[in-house]
This record gives structure tokens, sequence and C-alpha cells, in this order.
């Protein structure tokens, strides 16, 4: 047993790295635990995550702290070992995003078949849908931010104004030192220093939606996933019409074998003012645009085939409209790290 008590409360110490402590914070519905029993700690930390095992990567006593805040539909949550383990972790039974940002030390996390070392530079998002591994550093304190996958959807639908019908598929590993991911950890920063406030704005429901607001279509603006384009498309005021008629084609019918003739044609522009809009709009061309897309449907259709099916690759890749298998290979292992059949045969 520790000298302090199992289960009492302390401070627990800020990072030179921008920590925020969440125990310090008044504001209701914070849960505070500090052990060195690593059962009951699991149990804490499952009854806001899911159900995992831990372990000891080496004979060692824990010296284990956890806080954890919820704003809104946001948890967030602050774990520390103060021991090198190894987590793992089914895919949950209900989906939900979980950022993981080290303030020191670092985790490597596997996700399906990807792999992230992450660090106070590169925060980890893994699939809702995937398990996962963990083995975190002896050193390594994190704060987590979780969120219910339908009401990231929801707020995703909110944003481009249609259905999002496919699961939103992050990169496992975002990096924090882009303008974009700066402005987006600023925010998480006035969300994290907002619930040590006692007496605060945050404790207005209308100020915690808006705050819950900004750090979810920060997320989602500056960390790459599936929806990333269209996304971008609907932030950029002013789109010229002849651009967003080839959006929602290439979004409705991203199977059908498009030329870029035909796609300027059915806009009424010429070939030049079309690839001059998406490079002003999106920074890509029309063809990438529709390969992007494809390439996400792909792998749904490859994550979602039935072994049993006789599902293949190659009909999956014609399906989409990929005729080079080859070609389709590179990129799909250039895209998401693993090739199609490995993808396949999870």
């Amino acid at each position: 047993m520790s000298t302090r008590d199992r289960h009492g409360s302390r401070p627990l110490a800020g990072e030179s790295e921008k920590a925020v402590n969440l125990a310090g914070t008044s504001v209701p519905q914070q849960h505070l635990i500090h052990t060195d029993d690593l059962d009951i700690f699991r149990t804490a930390v499952a009854s806001f995550l899911t159900d995992h095992r831990v372990g000891l990567v080496e004979p060692s006593v824990i010296d284990a702290s956890f806080s954890a805040v919820s704003v809104n539909k946001l948890t967030l949550l602050r774990i520390e070992y103060g021991a090198a383990v190894r987590i793992e972790a089914d895919a949950p039974e209900r989906p939900f995003y979980i950022l993981q940002l080290p303030l020191r030390g670092s985790a490597l996390v596997v996700s399906g078949r990807e792999k992230a070392l992450s660090t106070p530079e590169l925060a980890s998002l893994p699939d809702p849908r995937r398990g996962i591994t963990m083995k975190m550093a002896p050193d390594c304190v994190q704060i987590a931010l979780r969120v219910e996958a339908d009401h990231l959807q929801r707020h995703l639908q909110s944003l481009i104004g249609r259905p999002v019908l496919e699961p939103i598929i992050f990169d496992l590993g975002m990096d924090l030192r882009t303008s974009r991911s700066r402005s987006w950890r600023a925010s998480l920063d006035l969300l994290l220093a907002e619930t040590q406030r006692s007496g605060g704005l945050l404790e207005h429901p209308l100020v915690a939606a808006q705050i819950e607001s900004l750090v979810l279509t920060g997320l989602l603006l500056a960390h790459r996933h599936n929806y990333s384009a269209a996304l971008q498309a609907e932030q950029v005021p002013g789109a010229p019409r002849p651009v967003r008629q080839v959006l929602e084609r290439i979004e409705a019918y991203p199977e059908r074998p498009f030329t870029i003739e035909e796609l300027a044609t059915d806009a009424g522009v010429t070939v030049r003012a079309l690839q001059k809009g998406f490079h002003d709009l999106l920074g890509c061309s029309p063809m990438a645009y529709l390969r992007e897309i494809r390439l996400n449907r792909a792998r749904e259709a490859l994550i979602n085939a039935d072994p049993g099916s006789g599902a293949s690759v190659t009909d999956i890749a014609l399906t989409w409209g990929f005729m080079h298998l080859g070609r389709f290979s590179v990129e799909y292992r250039r895209r998401f790290g693993e090739s199609p059949s490995q993808t396949l045969r999870r």
C-alpha cells in the first residue's frame, strides 16, 4: 500500500508541457483516484472507457493517478501509471473516439494494422471499431478526449449539411506541429483551463456547448479523415457552384468511370476552370479527389467483407473503379499503411 490513502485525492502535479491539472477543479462530475493497486486502477479507468486488460511490462510498483471530468458530451481524462504497462482492449460495444495526447513520455499505439509512437508531438486517435494495444513508457502521462462516435457523426453532419453514411475514419497519428493542429490544441487547452475555474462561464450550458463545438469542429478540420475533403469544401465561403456540383456527383457515384472532360462538361465549365476551382478550394485536382473517395469506399468494403463470402481484393477494387490492381495496392498501402489483402484478412 502506498503511504497515501489508496482512494484519496491529491493535487496531480502540473507538467511543463502545458499540462492542465484536472484534479484541482471544482467542476461537477469530476472523478479522482490515486492508487498503487493495478486492479482498482483498471476498474476506475474502464468505467469511463471500456473493459480492458492491463499488465506490467516488468515487475515494479505502480504509482497511478487518474482524473476525469465531463463537459456536455465530452469527457476529459488524465492518466498516469507510474510504471511501464501494456494495455489491450477489444472494440467497445458502443463505439467512441478517444484522442490520446501524451504530456510527457511516449506510448506505442497499435490499432488494427496501424501503429504509431505517440509523443507530445504526435497524438493518437484509434479506430473505434478496432481493438487497441498500447505500451506506455513508465514516465508517460496522457490527456485523453473521449466522444461518442454517433455524437461526432451528428456534429460532422451539421457541418457538411448532408448525412454521414459511413463511419468517420481518422489517421491513427495526429501531428501536433502543424498550424491547424496547434490551433486545435489551443481550443483543447482552453477547455482544460476552464474546467479548473470555479464559477466560470463553462458552468453556463450555452458556453459549454460552444466550447464543445469549437473542440469538435477543430478536431475534424485539423486531423485527416475520410470526410476531410468534403468538410473542407463546406468550410470555404463562396465555393463555385460547378465545383460543388462535381463534389456531389463524385461522392454519390465514385464507382463510375468519370473523366475530367466529362465532369467539366456536366458542370458547364472548361477543364482548366474546373481544375483551378478544385485546387483553389481543396488543394487537389478533381481526379485526385475522386481517387481519395474511391480508396475510402474500397477500404470500407474490405473491412466489412465476409471472409466466407468469397469476396476478393480484385472484385472490390474493380467495384470501386480501380482498373489497375497494382496501382491500387500501392496507393492503398500509402494511404492506410497496409495492403488491401491484409485488411481483407482481418
